[in-house]
């Protein structure tokens, strides 16, 4: 398992990085390096959308703490987070359909 030391480098202080750019966290290097790249190339529409799509998991998975999980165990969660959504979705549309009867 990586740590936050075993990655720093020797003689590093804890908020200064390797590069000196004052990030130590690899999450937030690669968001840089992906914000870099992007900037320096121009993308494809599919290429930007797919770019966009990974850039959201990876900020959701961050976020809610999902990248510590294992991959089943993140698939649970997703799941019972989509189910209460619908649940809520079927809810407010029962709801909606309840009152547009009783006002008729």
């Amino acid at each position: 398992m990586r740590t936050r030391a075993s990655l720093r480098k020797k003689g590093d202080e804890l908020g200064a990085g390797a590069s000196g750019d004052g990030v130590s966290d690899p999450e937030l290097k690669e968001l840089k390096k992906r914000k870099q790249r992007d900037r320096d190339q121009v993308l494809s529409v599919t290429e930007t959308m797919k770019s966009w799509v990974d850039d959201t998991i990876f900020k959701y998975n961050i976020t809610f703490g999902l990248y510590m999980l294992d991959p089943w165990e993140r698939c649970v969660f997703n799941l019972v987070a989509f189910l209460v959504f619908l649940f809520i979705i079927f809810s407010i549309y029962r709801q909606v359909v309840y009152i547009s009867y009783l006002l008729s």
